[in-house]
Parts: structure tokens; sequence; C-alpha cells
């Protein structure tokens, strides 16, 4: 591929999973804590939990985020600390 087009497919990729004001939510939540039970990140966004799946599914289909079991609940958390960076960074940009 010319200039490894591969790469920027999931470049875009990666931004269209940020791209949506809820899963932005989830990203700021998990900045803010190592990981996060789903019932907490339902908890604080005051969403239905089929919404906050859905969106926890895309964000982990795009490699941002990964769960690991614990009991009955799925705890998150953001694979690659420069997704904090841009968390941080888009936040600046707003404010």
């Amino acid at each position: 591929m010319a200039m490894e087009e591969y790469k920027y497919e999931y470049m875009a990729e990666v931004f269209k999973a940020f791209a949506d004001p809820t899963r932005l939510m989830i990203l700021e939540l998990l900045s803010d804590n190592e990981s996060m039970c789903v019932c907490k990140i339902i908890d604080e966004l005051k969403k239905p939990q089929p919404t906050i799946s859905h969106h926890l599914n895309i964000l982990k289909k795009s490699g941002i985020i990964k769960a690991r079991k614990e009991g009955t609940w799925n705890h998150y958390y953001i694979v690659n600390p420069k997704v904090r960076e841009m968390i941080s960074i888009m936040g600046g940009i707003v404010d």
C-alpha cells in the first residue's frame, strides 16, 4: 500500500471512535480512573446499560480500551496512555 495506507485507515477508525459525545465522556471517566466497572460508568453518565455497552464495544473494537472480567462485571481501561493525553488536549481546546 502506498504510504502505509493501512496505518491511516486505522487512524481514521480511532478518530471515528472519538467522534461521539458519550464515548468522549466514557474516555474522560477512564482517563481519571485506572479502570472502571461498567456499572460505575452507567451510574456516572446516567445513561441506559444498552447505550453504554454499545459505546464501549465501539471503543473496544477500535483498540482504544480493553476489558477484564472481575466477578460478574467487566472493568474497562484505556490501553494506550497517549489516549489520556489526547483527552486532556481536547479538553484544553474547548476550555
